[in-house]
């Protein structure tokens, strides 16, 4: 029986499962009568709106907002299609026009009168009249559509609760650790939009970031992993917590001058109600130039240092490697100034996240890799650089300093 089940189990796809929570995510939770009928009025009167090619993007945009059904608003919304939008628009210019002039007007001797010029105030009678037509179709529809889920659920008695996106038993270790480790900042399931986009935003980053999946497959090399960690600029903490998840680091500590940040790393280590558990972990502020640090086996410095001058970057860097214990390593992501475009790219990317705050560094100013390798040769530390950008197109390399 087990061999059958393991037969007919579809090979894991993880773009065949971003489609399954994309439509999760479209559909949203219970279609009670009240919210299908606020989904169904919403995409006729947007339907109706004389705004051709917005439909789409406004329909999908208001109703994950306001946790509505787009698919249902979507369909809804093609009130405007070809077969039916020549009465849709007829309608709403003779409203328009009753609306402006007082009276219906006649389409084919207004058009025998005034020619093409009738085609711009025929083009303002339809946006004076689109959203009146709008609202009455709106409001039929909701009607319509309440008395039709209220009655389906008397005859077939249901919630409409449907279940939340749930990845596979068979997804692979490290998408399931990604998994974890974005619920802990925000729970998938009954969130507000703000939480859902910044679910969706930490697991997207771990997935797509180079350096996490380089951090990782590192670790495995190491026996014991990474032991005690200790991440410089660690933002919202989600890289060392994914590798707790991982099983791949013990104790993580974690220090930023963001108190926002901080806040919602010590929150996600303590986890909501013991689902998921919570870690050992210690995140505080400070800062990078002369915070005090633990003594751990590994020290992340991940896109940090070139957001200080040349000297304090050596601060920060001398300060860090003090606080590896014998036998640790450091792991140091920074962009090379000597991969030509790449670099190029990197300057300028970096550059735009500060100018709009994105980054809350206080400058730009990277160093050839060779620099940063030559300060941790003297203080004792055998180096190896290596590529660290993946499939983007900037210029990032891991420094990897072993004690």
């Amino acid at each position: 029986m087990g061999e059958e089940k393991q037969k007919t189990e579809k090979k894991f796809s993880l773009f065949r499962e971003e489609l399954k929570r994309v439509w999760k995510d479209l559909r949203g939770g219970a279609l009670t009568p009240r919210r299908a009928a606020l989904s169904v009025a919403l995409g006729l009167f947007i339907g109706s709106q004389p705004i051709f090619g917005c439909h789409t993007p406004l329909v999908i945009g208001i109703c994950l907002w306001f946790q509505l059904d787009a698919a249902l608003a979507w369909v809804a919304s093609n009130v405007s299609n070809p077969f039916f939008a020549p009465f849709l628009m007829t309608g709403e210019v003779q409203v328009g026009a009753y609306v402006r002039e007082g009276q219906f007007i006649y389409l084919d001797k207004e058009v025998m009168r005034d020619g093409f010029q009738v085609i711009s105030k025929f083009t303002g009678y339809l946006f004076i009249g689109s959203p009146f037509v709008g609202l009455g179709l709106a409001l039929i529809g909701a009607l319509v559509t309440y008395g039709g889920v209220a009655a389906k659920r008397a005859i077939w008695p249901s919630d409409g609760k449907r279940e939340p996106y749930r990845l596979p038993n068979n997804a692979p270790a490290w998408i399931q650790a990604t998994e974890r480790t974005a619920g802990r900042y925000v729970p998938p399931e009954d969130s507000t939009p703000q939480q859902r986009t910044r679910f969706h935003y930490v697991r997207i980053k771990l997935l797509t970031d180079p350096i996490a999946q380089m951090v990782a497959e590192y670790a495995r090399g190491i026996k014991g992993g990474l032991g005690e960690l200790c991440d410089i600029g660690t933002g919202a903490g989600q890289l060392p917590i994914l590798l707790h998840e991982l099983g791949l680091a013990g104790n993580v500590h974690g220090v930023d001058w963001d108190d926002a940040k901080i806040n919602d790393a010590n929150a996600a280590a303590r986890g909501r109600d013991n689902d998921p558990p919570p870690i050992t972990a210690d995140f505080f502020k400070g800062d990078a130039r002369d915070a005090t640090l633990p003594p751990s086996d590994t020290v992340l410095l991940i896109d940090l240092l070139h957001y200080f001058k040349p000297e304090e970057q050596e601060q920060i860097l001398r300060n860090a490697a003090g606080a590896v214990r014998p036998g640790g390593r450091i792991l140091i992501r920074e962009a090379d100034t000597e991969r030509g475009f790449r670099s190029f790219m990197t300057l300028a990317e970096e550059r735009f996240f500060t100018l709009v705050r994105f980054n809350r560094g206080e400058r730009v100013h990277f160093l050839p890799a060779k620099t940063r390798t030559k300060i941790l040769e003297e203080m004792g530390f055998t180096c190896e650089v290596r590529p660290a950008w993946g499939k983007t197109p900037f210029s990032n390399v891991l420094i990897l300093g072993t004690r």
